[in-house]
């Protein structure tokens, strides 16, 4: 799951932001197990009825044999999303039925429904499922959309692992498509899962969108945006240019490209929290419609990508197999999603997307953030990603997790002379935990496996000190080893004082907050700004060019327009600035030799091992 970066507006914020184990996971609460089930099949109901209540026709058809019950639940998370959400909440209209007679059934608890087959070889449930949620992890339909992730809707049986087949079929309106990473059928809009991980970790969107793809040498890549027309056809294949470079690049860290078709959904002004959440060969974006020009989007679509890799098929031994009736917590986030964050701009250095100093500037900032937190360690922040803590530290493992990466692969690199780096700790731990042994890794693993690839230098006061451990990292230190240096600056941002969405053509204020900037200007929520001074104000990213013109400013107010309704507003917006320390990262002139080999080697993803070989 990609992190929310953010433009700072005021004091307000725009937020842009599996699979393979075939084992039983016991639930914490024990259930009888449901009685074998086989033959499985989903339906999905997609229609002008269901766009109208905003809900899912769902049913689900399995064979049994005799006459115990069958015990069906509902996930309680979608993996890569780690909040319980509790998709049972959401199921209304339950029914069991055989041969069109219905059955008798009941509730075990919130999340689980026992039903009496009664003798019957092939038993068919039903039940509406409510699709209203802005939430990537969840459902949502309107008039030209439907978009659904698997573990809200597809049941499984309790205590019969997750090792079974199933086919989906979709239902759609005519002229509709539809679009998901699960493999195609052989009926039109039927797919099918060798297993219950990948059956549910395939988001679908169905509806009227453009659909583009490319491919990449043995990969097809796809990109399914919505609505048609959201992203202009030379967006699209921007984004699809990215993409075909990132999947070898993302690939090379592993020698490995575990997929041969990769899908991305693209949502455009649907999910209000945005952002993207990954998936086994696929990954679900939320964007605002004049955010797919915005200059995050690469970081989004690189990030998502990597977690094919680490998350979907590497994961902690905490997180093998998954288990989706209750929280499933680990105190390695921060591999998972910073060091993810990490290699995320670094796959987009090395791949050309973009140099060099977007690569340090974005590292600068997740410096920064680091700077800006309260004391915590790591384990214990990737542990508080459930509960949603309120002391400052949400979500910080992924920036501190991508800062330890950054310094972790220059101590690799600087204590085996360029020789190795953390390129082959995530390749080996995908070799002999993923690949060769279908297990999770462990902390010996990890930092075993550092420890081999620095020479056998040992990192147990490095643990110690900042990742169990809450001490200040060595950045300053550290990054000299590279030829790096950390730069703080203080700035005095000009202020708008009021949170924003994309409008029609401009930037819309969904918050003005009070004794603001937006405020003092006369400016309401739902109000939209076309132009700031002689800056036309077209979308959100042009916010930015507001900043570059008016930096240095010493007017006392900006002349505005902006929209209210079909009314046209000439306002004036006081000059408010407030002071940031900002964090540059930049190369020192006289580094030595050795560091910059290294600066060369993180940057081009090359060891002097491989150019060695590669005379």
């Amino acid at each position: 799951m990609t992190r929310h970066r953010a433009i700072i507006l005021g004091a307000g914020i725009l937020a842009l932001g599996s699979a393979t184990v075939g084992a039983q996971v016991e639930p914490r609460v024990t259930r009888p197990a449901s009685a074998p089930v086989s033959d499985i099949h989903y339906d999905i109901t997609v229609d002008s009825t269901t766009a109208r209540t905003r809900d899912l026709a769902v049913t689900m058809r399995f064979h049994v044999v005799g006459s115990a019950p069958v015990i069906l639940a509902l996930p309680a998370w979608s993996p890569g999303h780690y909040t319980l959400l509790w998709f049972a909440s959401r199921v209304r209209d339950f029914s069991a039925t055989a041969g069109g007679m219905p059955l008798t059934w009941r509730k075990l608890d919130f999340q689980t429904w026992e039903i009496r087959p009664n003798g019957a070889s092939t038993v068919t449930v039903a039940f509406r499922y409510q699709a209203d949620a802005h939430d990537r992890a969840v459902a949502y339909t309107a008039h030209d959309l439907a978009f659904f992730n698997g573990t809200n809707v597809f049941l499984y049986p309790v205590g019969r692992g997750f090792a079974w087949p199933a086919t989906v079929q979709i239902h759609p309106p005519a002229g509709w498509r539809v679009a998901t990473g699960l493999t195609a059928g052989r009926a039109p809009n039927s797919f099918t899962a060798t297993n219950y991980h990948d059956l549910v970790d395939a988001p679908f969107i169905i509806g009227t969108f453009d659909f583009d793809s490319v491919r990449t040498g043995a990969v097809w890549v796809r990109l399914a945006s919505f609505p048609v027309g959201g992203m202009r056809a030379e967006w699209r294949q921007r984004t699809l240019g990215w993409l075909s470079r990132l999947v070898p690049t993302e690939g090379a860290v592993f020698h490995d490209i575990p997929f041969a078709q990769y899908t991305v959904l693209q949502l455009a002004d649907t999910i209000v929290n945005g952002g993207g959440l990954e998936h086994h060969d696929s990954q679900l974006d939320g964007v605002t419609m004049d955010g797919t020009d915005y200059p995050f989007f690469p970081f989004l679509y690189a990030h998502e990508l990597f977690h094919a890799w680490n998350v979907k098929r590497l994961r902690p031994a905490d997180m093998v197999p998954y288990r989706y009736d209750d929280a499933q917590p680990t105190p390695w986030l921060w591999v998972s999603e910073g060091i993810t964050d990490y290699y995320g701009p670094l796959a987009l250095v090395r791949s050309g997307i973009i140099g060099d100093s977007a690569f340090e500037a974005q590292m600068a900032d997740d410096i920064a953030q680091v700077q800006g937190s309260v004391p915590v360690a790591l384990g214990d922040a990737s542990l508080s990603a459930w509960i949603g803590a309120v002391d400052g530290t949400a979500g910080i493992y992924y920036p501190k997790g991508a800062t330890a990466g950054l310094l972790l692969d220059i101590l690799i690199r600087d204590a085996s002379n360029n020789a190795h780096s953390l390129d082959d700790v995530m390749r080996a731990l995908y070799d002999n935990t993923y690949r060769t042994r279908w297990r999770g890794f462990t902390a010996a693993d990890w930092w075993g496996t550092v420890s081999r690839f620095a020479g056998g230098r040992s990192f147990a006061a490095f643990d110690r000190h900042y990742i169990t451990g809450r001490d200040a990292m060595p950045i300053d230190s550290v990054l000299a080893l590279a030829g790096w240096r950390v730069a703080r600056d203080t700035v005095h941002d000009l202020r708008l004082g009021a949170q924003v969405a994309a409008g029609d053509g401009c930037m819309r204020l969904s918050v003005v907050n009070d004794g603001g900037p937006a405020q003092g200007a006369g400016l309401r929520a739902g109000d939209c700004i076309s132009r700031v001074g002689d800056v036309p104000v077209a979308s959100l990213g042009d916010w930015s060019k507001v900043l570059a013109r008016y930096d240095s400013t010493t007017r006392t107010s900006l002349p505005m327009v902006a929209r209210r309704g079909s009314d046209t507003l000439s306002l004036a917006l006081p000059v408010r600035r407030t002071a940031r320390l900002v964090f540059r990262i930049e190369e020192i002139p006289d580094a030595s030799a050795k560091a910059g080999q290294i600066r060369t080697g993180i940057l081009t993803g090359r060891t002097s091992a491989e150019s060695k070989g590669s005379k």
